[in-house]
């Protein structure tokens, strides 16, 4: 590979093989929920890099990708390229589904921002494998109320644009109790995501020059470098 160059991934495609069994899910947000999707304690809290864990559930092998938050003020530039990297090795192998995790009761932040970035990173056609999933779901049971009821409300049409987005599609955890039956209803909504795109989403892998233009947006007292093809 010549000098001044990286492979980073480029073109999405898709992929409907035997080789594309693995069920294999990029978590992304404030809140992560790998532990309880693999059903033990695999991910530490305040990891400083991308981790990866795998378990089978029912037969079914399963790979969460979790990533820790993009926009800790923390980060600085060469860390977020070091994260880049990580994301598109540990998806390489092609990805199931995004999750974004967004907990309930709790006022948006800037998972907006979060979502703009995943699509810019693994391009438009990442669109249609991400999934919001609410976390805390256990917190509306004092208010005797549904995820529904609760998204109806004017004062959370953030939330139902971000669903709208995300062309509908949301699940719902309970971090307050263990339950196999919400993983395994997740699972199933990303089964028939999958069926419904065709299979899994790949990755083909292209050389691009280092010298690339960069996009800053600034949001939330942060700014992140979006990569732009030149």
């Amino acid at each position: 590979m010549a000098a001044g160059t990286k492979t980073l991934p480029d073109i999405l495609i898709f992929d409907s093989s035997p080789d594309a069994a693995v069920i294999r899910i990029l978590l992304m947000g404030r809140n992560s929920s790998g532990n309880l999707i693999l059903g033990e304690k695999r991910f530490k809290r305040h990891e400083s890099g991308v981790c990866e864990g795998q378990t089978q559930i029912r037969g079914q092998q399963v790979a969460v990708i979790d990533c820790p938050d993009l926009l800790d003020p923390d980060l600085n530039e060469e860390q977020l390229e070091m994260m880049e990297e990580q994301l598109f090795s540990g998806c390489s192998a092609g990805l199931s589904s995004v999750l974004l995790t967004v907990p309930l009761e709790k006022p948006l932040q800037y998972e907006q921002e979060i979502l703009d970035y995943i699509k810019c990173l693994f391009g438009a056609e990442v669109q249609k494998y991400i999934m919001i999933l609410f976390t805390h779901e256990d917190d509306l049971e004092d208010l005797d109320q549904t995820v529904d009821e609760y998204l109806k409300p004017k004062d959370h049409e953030d939330l139902q644009r971000l669903v709208t987005e995300c062309g509908g599609k949301s699940h719902c955890f309970s971090n307050k109790r263990e339950s196999h039956k919400q993983v395994q209803d997740l699972l199933q909504k990303i089964e028939g995501m999958m069926t419904e795109n065709g299979g899994t989403l790949m990755m083909k892998q292209m050389q691009r020059s280092n010298s690339m233009d960069v996009l800053n947006v600034s949001f939330s007292g942060k700014s992140l470098p979006y990569p732009v093809s030149r």
